[in-house]
C-alpha cells in the first residue's frame, strides 16, 4: 500500500541538492488529504523567489475533487516565463482543461471511481500517464498542488511540501506538454466518433419512423378504401 511518509521521514528521504547539474524543467505533483493544508502550501509557494538560484517557479495551480470531478480551485502565475504563447503558460491550464473534460470523467469511470491516495502503488505505472495517475489516486475531497518549476534542486519545493503529509511525484515538463496535447488529440477522435455514432443511430432511427409512418399510411388509405367499397 501507498502510505503517506512522517514528515521527518519524508525530509530524511528526499530532501537533496544536486550540486553541478543544470536546471531541469518539472511538472510537480504534491497530494494532500487535508484542504487547508494545501492552501498553505500554495501560500509558501508564492514566495519561493527567494529560492531562484535552485528553483524557478513559473505556475502553480491547486485542484481538488469533488462530486467525482477534478477542478481547478485556484492558480497564480509568477510571470516570469509563463507568458500565455508560451509552452510552459499553457501546461497548469492544460492540464486542468483535460482533467475535467469528458477524458478525465472518462478515466474515472473506467477506474470504478476513485482507488484514492492509499491505492496500491503497483497501480501508479509511471506509463500510465498523469493523467490516470491523478484520476487513480484522487478520491473526493482530495487536493493536489500542480506547479511548474525549472529546479537545480529538488530541495525548495520539498522544504515547503516536507511539512505536511503528501505524496509528491516529479515529471518531465516536456512529456506532460506532450501527453497534454496527446490527450486533446485522443478527447477530439472520441468526441468524433460519439458524433457520427449518435448520426447513425439517429438516422437509422428516423428511416425505422419513416417506414412505420408508411405503413400507418397505407393501412389508413386501405380502411379507406374499404369505407368507400363498403
Amino acid at each position: 500500500m501507498l502510505e503517506f511518509p512522517s514528515k521527518r521521514e519524508y525530509l530524511s528521504r528526499s530532501l537533496f541538492i544536486r550540486k553541478g547539474e543544470d536546471f531541469v524543467e518539472n511538472v510537480v505533483i504534491s497530494y494532500f488529504r487535508v484542504e487547508s493544508e494545501a492552501f498553505q502550501a500554495l501560500s509558501e509557494l508564492k514566495k519561493l523567489s527567494e529560492y531562484e538560484d535552485e528553483a524557478v517557479l513559473s505556475q502553480v495551480g491547486v485542484l481538488k475533487k469533488e462530486h467525482g470531478n477534478i477542478l481547478l480551485k485556484d492558480s497564480f502565475d509568477t510571470g516570469k516565463v509563463s507568458a500565455d504563447d508560451t509552452l510552459i503558460g499553457s501546461i497548469v491550464g492544460g492540464l486542468a482543461g483535460i482533467i475535467a473534460g469528458p477524458l478525465g470523467v472518462l478515466l474515472g469511470v473506467g477506474i470504478g471511481g476513485s482507488v484514492g491516495l492509499l491505492a496500491d502503488a503497483a497501480d501508479m505505472k509511471r506509463e500510465a500517464g498523469l493523467f490516470w495517475s491523478m484520476t487513480l489516486r484522487m478520491k473526493d475531497g482530495d487536493v493536489a498542488i500542480v506547479a511548474v518549476v525549472q529546479e537545480k534542486s529538488e530541495e525548495p519545493l520539498n522544504r515547503i511540501f516536507g511539512k505536511f503529509e503528501t505524496v509528491v511525484e516529479r515529471y518531465p515538463a516536456a512529456e506532460i506538454q506532450e501527453e497534454i496535447e496527446h490527450a486533446r488529440e485522443v478527447q477530439d477522435d472520441l468526441e468524433k466518433q460519439a458524433r457520427n455514432k449518435m448520426a447513425e443511430e439517429r438516422s437509422a432511427m428516423r428511416e425505422k419512423k419513416v417506414d412505420e409512418y408508411k405503413k400507418k399510411m397505407q393501412d389508413d388509405f386501405l380502411k379507406l378504401k374499404e369505407r368507400f367499397n363498403g
